[in-house]
């Protein structure tokens, strides 16, 4: 009987979310993962009886929770787990994601992921439409001559984080920042399908030692008639991101950190 009424709350669940779920509804599907068998309704009603809301029940002391007829250790930890995952949560949400407007700004964030590195990696930045930092990962690490950009897996973080604009990056260990054909052809390949999914693949940088080259800013590739659709809303976006001379695509920005200068 209890099982076919877990099965008929997932079932609701699956259908219409929890927003339909009154508030001991939420407390007796948690307790489903520390009470796998049994009647936990009850048990959530009691609780919402005692301590009058689903904020008092995951705030209220281990000793306190326990001291209630059916609630183990077990159920204790599971509330306080939840409560504390809770802050985390909310924490995280009130971080200000810093913002790369600017292709030095990006060069250099991403260049710093290459220090130290022997063999050719790809990273992938993600960014909102303010161009606000969602994650920065890397995504595939080859030979010291060869690393194969898997767009399957580009594609799956970018949906799953919900990125809007995209950089890419890529480097040439003991070599020089220029694009093989491979590299040009690749990354046609990419910003042709981020434009039927509406996003923006705003840069490809090679990176080697402390200089940096940008496909797209180059020329290299035509990509134009990608970029006028996804930026229509934000036409000074371009201009305002091409901080670098057009005509001096190669230039180095590790003056700080390696004590060259610039070139």
């Amino acid at each position: 009987m209890h099982e076919e009424h877990r099965k008929r709350m997932r079932e609701r669940y699956l259908q219409s979310g929890f927003d339909g779920f009154s508030d001991h509804e939420i407390v007796e599907c948690l307790l489903y993962f520390s009470i796998p068998r049994g009647d936990t309704n009850e048990l959530a009603h009691r609780l919402m009886e005692r301590f009058g809301s689903v904020r008092n029940i995951l705030e209220a002391l281990p000793e306190e929770l326990i001291a209630e007829d059916g609630i183990g250790e077990h159920s204790a930890f599971l509330f306080k787990l939840a409560c504390e995952t809770l802050r985390r949560y909310a924490k995280d949400t009130l971080l200000v994601a810093p913002t790369y407007r600017t292709l030095s700004a990006v060069s250099e964030y991403l260049c710093r992921k290459f220090i130290g590195q022997s063999t050719e990696c790809v990273y992938l930045m993600l960014l909102n439409n303010r161009l606000s930092l969602i994650d920065c990962c890397k995504i595939s690490e080859g030979t010291v001559n060869n690393s194969i950009v898997p767009i399957r897996k580009i594609t799956e973080k970018m949906i799953l984080r919900k990125a809007s604009v995209v950089v890419l990056a890529h480097n040439h260990p003991n070599g020089i920042a220029t694009p093989s054909q491979s590299d040009l052809d690749v990354t046609a390949q990419i910003a042709s399908m981020f434009n039927m999914m509406g996003v923006q693949l705003l840069e490809h940088l090679i990176v080697a030692d402390d200089t940096v080259f940008p496909i797209l800013q180059s020329g290299r590739v035509n990509v134009g008639e990608f970029r006028e659709e996804v930026l229509s809303a934000n036409p000074t976006l371009l201009q305002d991101f091409y901080d670098i001379d057009a005509n001096n695509w190669r230039f180095s920005f590790f003056r700080d950190l390696t004590g060259k200068g610039a070139e």
